[in-house]
């Protein structure tokens, strides 16, 4: 059963997500702008939609996540 919802939710997404992708693009494409790009990437950022995501970012927030993770994991014998 769980499996099944799993199938479902994932279908969902990405159902939801060509859609989102496809009325992004024909905005843009019907709006007049010449360069409707869903995905596009060079060697500083990664945009998505209109989001830009700066590699220098991404490596930044992985520093600063992994000072506060623990390197080992910590298990308590009972």
């Amino acid at each position: 059963m769980k499996k099944k919802i799993a199938a479902i939710m994932c279908c969902a997404v990405i159902a939801l997500g060509a859609g989102m992708s496809v009325a992004y693009y024909n905005t843009k494409s019907f709006g007049f702008d010449e360069n409707a790009k869903v995905v596009d990437y060079d060697d500083k950022k990664f945009s998505f939609m209109d989001f830009e995501i700066y590699y220098k970012d991404v490596s930044d927030f992985i520093d600063k996540v992994s000072t506060i993770i623990p390197q080992k994991s910590h298990t308590v014998l009972i």
